[in-house]
């Protein structure tokens, strides 16, 4: 028998398995590397299930994928969550596509038991105990009766494993551990976190080109930072669960790696990418300013922008350069089309050049914002520009896995068949999969992406698909998902482990004068009427948060970009020769019509009236405007 050696034990080579469901792994065996992959083989070698039990980004995943593939053995991978039913694990009947019959079609958990794999129940506890009980007879017996369909016991083929794993209830808000009853069937396993000199050993191996001093600092950094975090210093007041692990420390590296491992700059960019800026309350990052300031050397005393360096974008033979950025694009002519036809101040090209960096190190992408700065506008720049199709993934409340996976439904007059949904669809033709509401779903839902989103970047369907086999995202493909702040904790949020998985880049506040008359005067001529709408938008804004205007109200009057672009899309649509009755009439519109107060109505009115005093001065105005609004049809590349 042909064995392999893993940390310091021999395994049998497994046989004739699938090749596609095998996962190279880049682990490095450290002490407790070891320590944790003796502790999962020695159960495997009794026939004993495991549950691994660890924080986000420890490696749960990581150690499994590393014996299977040691061992040549495929991993059938499937993420539990609330919505999880047992034909999802075990199999059901699926109507032939012509209607007149029924055929049987196994679960990821049936196809395993029988082919002899190793199967992942990841977020075990996140499934309804009962929902777990089904299928109690696999961790506690290995074989399954088939109830489902025909009755029949499978029972589990030589070298079949199932592995279970939850991250720990500290950290994840409204998670229960798996009881005692389950885990008492299992070898419960707590996946030993890595020391800073393991962490060192790691990087050292995946990244040898760079040096040890850069890598002590970007590890002193994260543990620094993580630590705040835990005690409750930073991240508290955004409501929000941030994490930093080894994960991120490789996302560190490989960008140093991609624009310059020997510029301090490069390095000090990259880590306010990435330890900075996700934070966006002053007083938080003013508590994390010290520990760059002691490991990276003197930082600039405004960091509301790159560096304040430059930031421009560059288009030729099919590549989009963004300073020392580049990716490939698949329409050149799209992308020039794009990046012309929106207003691009400061703050949105440091937002594109964060975005790009993401994109060309082939990152998953959390744009977060705050819900008066929605960054509609600019929503095709950033989920086009590459040239992919979109797939639009709209999560809500009360949305179901299967409205994003995909379901058996009538595909005609008398036939039934599986139909992919949005998420499937877009993994199939390698799309820019762009998921919104992200915040809303709550994290049960959007942990079914867990594997998508990791290493594996794959989905595993269920079994009224017709697929076995998980489907993988493509080279091209990327996941880019939008999410508003968290303004109340009986608001629901995704949990630290799949933040974890993504690059988290703020959408810029565009709160400032000089940059609403920029993204103004970008539509309209370039005169009186963006610093006058620019000056109203801010006083209204301002009276709304100090609640002088209704100051009545449960919920304070919410005015941002959008009420600017709204009263600018009118005044475009309706353009005529008396161009202030227009601009009244628009600023009415879009701010104080929705004013329920009529002495407050009155009162917001008169400003804006007071602000566009002097329109009438401005020769030749309806002509101008006329001129932007064929540019805008027409923008020049």
């Amino acid at each position: 028998m042909n064995t392999v050696r893993v940390a310091g034990l021999d395994l049998p080579l497994f046989q004739g398995g699938n090749p596609s469901l095998l996962f190279p792994s880049d682990l490095v065996e450290t002490d407790s590397t070891i320590r944790n992959l003796q502790n999962i083989i020695y159960p495997m070698l009794e026939g004993r299930p495991v549950l691994l039990v660890g924080d986000a980004g420890v490696g749960k995943n990581a150690l499994v994928y590393y014996i299977n593939w040691k061992m040549q053995k495929p991993t059938l991978r499937f993420s539990l969550n609330e919505d999880t039913l047992p034909e999802d694990l075990i199999g059901s009947y699926r109507v032939l596509l012509d209607g007149k019959g029924f055929e049987w079609t196994d679960g990821i958990l049936t196809s395993a038991l029988k082919s002899g794999y190793s199967f992942v129940a990841d977020e075990m506890n996140l499934a309804t105990p009962h929902i777990l009980k089904r299928f109690s007879s696999v961790y506690e017996s290995a074989f399954i009766d088939i109830l489902e369909g025909s009755g029949e016991r499978i029972l589990g083929n030589s070298g079949f494993h199932f592995v279970g794993t939850q991250n720990p209830s500290e950290g994840f808000e409204g998670r229960k551990p798996l009881p005692f009853d389950i885990t008492k069937h299992f070898s419960v396993v707590f996946v030993d976190p890595h020391t800073p000199d393991e962490i060192l050993f790691i990087l050292s191996k995946l990244y040898p080109d760079l040096n040890s001093d850069f890598l002590k600092k970007a590890i002193s950094t994260s543990i620094q930072i993580e630590l705040l975090i835990k005690q409750g210093d930073i991240g508290r007041g955004d409501l929000e669960k941030y994490h930093f692990n080894i994960r991120v420390l490789k996302k560190l590296c490989e960008r140093v790696l991609l624009f310059g491992k020997s510029e301090s700059q490069i390095h000090l960019r990259e880590v306010l990418h990435l330890y900075y800026d996700p934070f966006r309350k002053s007083e938080d990052r003013d508590k994390i300013r010290p520990i760059l300031q002691d490991q990276w050397g003197q930082i600039p005393s405004d960091l509301s922008r790159s560096q304040n360096i430059d930031v421009s974008f560059h288009i030729q033979d099919k590549t989009l350069f963004c300073n020392d950025k580049k990716i490939f694009l698949l329409d050149e002519g799209k992308a020039k089309t794009l990046l012309a036809s929106v207003p691009l101040p400061n703050p949105i090209l440091d937002f594109m050049e964060k975005v790009t960096t993401a994109f060309q190190n082939k990152e998953n992408v959390l744009i977060e914002f705050r819900e008066d700065q929605d960054p509609q506008v600019y929503y095709k720049l950033i989920t086009e520009l590459i040239g992919n199709q979109v797939e639009l993934v709209s999560l809500s409340k009360g949305v179901h896995t299967s409205d994003i996976i995909g379901a058996l439904k009538p595909i005609g007059v008398s036939e039934v068949g599986w139909t992919d949904g949005p998420l499937t669809r877009g993994i199939r033709k390698g799309a820019m999969i762009v998921i919104t509401g992200l915040e809303s779903a709550g994290a049960e839902l959007v942990e079914k992406m867990n594997m998508l989103t990791d290493d594996a970047k794959s989905l595993a369907l269920p079994p009224e698909s017709g697929e076995t086999v998980p489907i993988k995202l493509k080279e091209n493909s990327r996941v880019l998902a939008f999410k508003t702040f968290r303004s109340s904790k009986s608001l629901p949020t995704i949990s630290r482990a799949f933040r974890n998985r993504f690059t988290s880049i703020l959408f810029p506040e565009l709160e400032d004068i000089d940059t609403i008359k920029e993204i103004l005067a970008f539509y309209l001529p370039n005169e009186f009427l963006p610093e006058a709408m620019a000056k109203f938008h801010l006083k209204v804004k301002n009276l709304s948060q100090k609640r002088t205007i209704g100051s009545a109200n449960l919920v304070p009057y919410s005015f941002g970009i959008s009420n600017l672009l709204t009263w600018k899309d009118h005044i475009l649509h309706f353009n005529q020769q008396n161009v202030k009755d227009v601009a009244l009439r628009g600023g009415k519109i879009a701010y104080s019509n929705q004013v329920s107060d009529t002495k407050e109505r009155a009162e917001i009115e008169k400003i804006l009236d007071f602000q566009l005093q002097g329109i009438e001065a401005v020769s030749e105005l309806f002509e101008k405007i006329e001129e932007k609004k064929k540019l805008l049809l027409n923008p020049p590349i």
